[in-house]
């Protein structure tokens, strides 16, 4: 109490002494930092002149802001208007992957990297933060190219923690984005920052409220703001964001006592149990930094602020010629390749969306961790030296899948890019359960976004085809063993299409499991094409874009083959959003052998979830069939669709359909949600026949590599 007396009575007084300099020192927690934005409101209201910044994790992301120059006001309207949870994240949407990465569907719940030995390393966290740097790049544009922290507006310093050695590090020069990212790497949220030679997780561990660096600036007085939240009791532990919470606090709680014990004047808002990933609550939180900087701030008078001698910075053109673009940080990409993907060259003006696009471009290759620009002015002239981190080439996808036939099939995938060749991909799969697969997949390309390539993909397969009576009830069941391979040259064009020439040869036997059957078996060798196109923005649960993909193949009897045959299969997907949150959805499937087909070796399967809903899975067969399917779909909430469902089949023996006897319909409902290990979907259906139907899938089910095959 005598200690606050004494600091009013001085700055009462300070117009005597000029030199008096104010710090202001922000601490971390997450969403909780927010409260830092109304602490800054009523800074600003009251003209209390700062003069120097300290911040960690989160405070040194807001006293970044303020420190280059952004009023309040705007830091507020900042973070209420960006959706933090996306820039955490660090997802890549299936829309912007490159084309050459679609020819295949999802094939695995989880990804795992390999080490040298071809093990599994357990990840170091959820995200890599990529997103987050690039953020940071686009907030703090204006003065990116400044190296001294000094040279803001006013002098800024924030800390992150050597996790190599466990010292704290004070960054006051360096590029302001890389500096930030390491300060607010949250352990098992973030992966730890590389930086040089030095690997930083989140400041706070070792200093979450850095009045001793504000002091050590120059600062007289310090105004701290904490917002870290306190430990919880065992009842008050009930979920994982928690136990992380709990964990990050056991080490900061101590040091953010001391430092508080060293500040001037304390802004502690009562936060309550607001988590540090509620920044849905962000209004709120800010609201409640304004009212308890108000309670302390207004009780103290304040020396009004007097003009600065010092010049203020000179910021980056809002066009930038540069007269450098180099890499740093690959080990196995080339630069210029990382050029090819990056699209940016010297001689050319471009705008901070401009690079950032580049940026984005570049790293939805799914090549990088990291991939982030850095300006630098030299002699002045502009210099961009794009940073990486490339990915692990080498990882292993687990997948398992299940669904109400009670077929559960477990799937294990190797999946190396860029080992055996440059600019190559090879995907080992297999499968066990319910069905048996090993697929060997291997694509060598020749171009970034556009160019040829080539494709070897073996394969075999098993698995369990059943027989149904009329009132839709399995009666037996014969298994399929099918082997066989496909060899292609293909073009492809960026995000548009990809065009392929294949031969193929495949031999299907048919032979008895809980049926009367006799053995049969089929061989075919041929020629064929096909062609795709997507641009869906999930493949599952998509609420725009469109999807085609036609395939024509050809087989002559005299040439290694059962039968001489020509066949077709083509669909198209189209959902076009007309509201918020809701999509109308279109998808048209057709299959064809153009002529009367009475050889039941290889025909078209109909019915389930993703077919036609009125049947079962793979209920019917056919050598000719159209499915037209119409629905509405919503987004219910996040992650969460829902599905009203109307479709239409009719199929036959010839292309000439009998109506009466040849058609099907069906309604129903679908509601699915995207959870973190793949797709929970549910389903009912009512055919024509008053018949209801049931559907349940989990995980990724469907055939993954349905482009590679004939």
């Amino acid at each position: 109490m005598k200690k606050a007396v004494f600091l009013v009575i001085i700055l009462l007084f300070s117009n005597l002494f000029p030199q008096q300099k104010i710090g202001l020192a922000l601490s971390g927690g997450g969403a909780r930092g927010l409260a830092h934005i109304g602490v800054l409101k009523v800074i600003d209201e009251m003209d209390i002149p700062i003069s120097y910044i300290s911040g960690t994790s989160i405070g040194a992301v807001i006293g970044a802001l303020y420190s280059i120059g952004y009023p309040a006001t705007e830091i507020e309207n900042i973070f209420l208007q960006t959706n933090w949870k996306e820039v955490f994240i660090d997802n890549i949407c299936r829309e912007d992957v490159y084309i050459g990465q679609k020819r295949w569907k999802p094939y695995a719940n989880y990804f795992f990297d390999l080490d040298q030995n071809f093990l599994p390393k357990l990840p170091l966290a959820i995200s890599s933060g990529n997103e987050i740097i690039n953020k940071m790049f686009d907030l703090t544009y204006p003065v990116s190219h400044l190296d001294n922290f000094d040279d803001y507006q006013i002098p800024f310093r924030c800390l992150a923690t050597n996790i190599l050695n466990g010292e704290t590090k004070v960054f006051s020069t360096g590029s302001l984005p890389e500096a930030l990212r390491a300060s607010m790497s949250i352990p098992s949220l973030f992966k730890p920052f590389e930086l040089g030679n030095e690997l930083f997780i989140d400041g706070g561990v070792k200093s979450n409220l850095p009045v001793e660096t504000a002091k050590g600036m120059g600062a007289d007085f310090v105004i701290a703001s904490q917002v870290n939240s306190g430990l919880r009791t065992e009842e008050e532990l009930q979920n994982l964001i928690h136990m992380l919470d709990q964990t990050i606090n056991l080490s900061i709680i101590r040091n953010v006592n001391e430092s508080a014990e060293l500040c001037d004047f304390l802004i502690k808002p009562d936060l309550g149990d607001i988590s540090f990933l509620d920044f849905e609550k962000a209004k709120t939180i800010i609201n409640l930094g304004e009212e308890e900087a108000w309670k302390i701030l207004s009780q103290i008078e304040f020396s009004p602020k007097v003009e600065d001698s010092k010049s203020k910075p000179a910021i980056l053109p809002a066009n930038i010629n540069f007269s450098r673009i180099s890499v740093s940080g690959n080990k196995f990409l080339h630069p210029s390749k990382i050029l090819e993907y990056v699209e940016l060259k010297k001689g050319i003006s471009y705008t901070k969306k401009d690079i950032l696009q580049a940026i984005k471009h570049a790293y939805n290759s799914e090549l990088f961790t990291f991939i982030y620009p850095v300006i630098r002015e030299k002699e002045g002239k502009y210099e961009l030296l794009i940073k990486v981190i490339e990915k692990d080439r080498k990882r292993y996808g687990v997948n398992l899948n299940y669904n109400n036939n009670n077929e559960i099939v477990a799937g294990l995938t190797l999946d190396l890019t860029n080992v055996l060749q440059k600019n190559s991909k090879l995907i080992c799969n297999l499968q066990v359960g319910a069905r048996h697969e090993l697929n060997l997949d291997y694509v060598k390309n020749f171009g970034k976004h556009w160019g040829v390539y080539f494709r070897i993909f073996p394969y075999l397969k098993e698995h369990k085809l059943y027989s149904y009576n009329d009132d839709h009830e399995k009666k037996n069941s014969v298994k399929s063993l099918e082997t066989g391979g496909t060899l292609g040259i293909g073009i492809f064009a960026r995000e548009i299409v990809i065009a392929e020439v294949f031969g193929y040869s495949f031999k299907t036997r048919m032979y008895r499991d809980i049926a009367d059957f006799e053995d049969t078996q089929f061989t075919a060798t041929g020629l064929g094409f096909k062609l795709y196109h997507e641009s869906l923005d999930d493949y599952v649960f998509p609420m725009r874009g469109s999807q085609f993909l036609i395939k024509l193949t050809g087989a002559r009897k005299v040439f290694f083959s059962d039968e001489g045959y020509k066949k077709m299969y083509a669909r198209i997907r189209m959902l076009l959003p007309f509201a918020r949150n809701f999509s109308l959805k279109y998808q048209f499937e057709y299959g064809s052998y153009f002529k009367k087909y009475d050889i039941d070796f290889d025909p078209f399967y109909i019915g389930g979830f993703d077919s036609f809903m009125g049947l079962y899975s793979r209920e019917r067969s056919a050598p000719i069939y159209q499915i037209n399917t119409l629905a509405l779909r919503s987004e219910l909430y996040d992650h969460f669709f829902g599905d009203l469902h109307f479709n239409f089949l009719n199929l036959g023996n010839t292309e000439s359909w009998l109506p009466e006897e040849n058609t099907y319909y069906g309604a129903g409902i679908k509601l699915g949600y995207q959870t973190f290990f793949g797709p929970l979907r549910i389903g009912a259906a009512i055919a024509q026949d008053r018949k209801a139907y049931y559907y349940l899938s989990v995980g990724y089910e469907f055939d993954a590599f349905e482009f590679s095959r004939k």
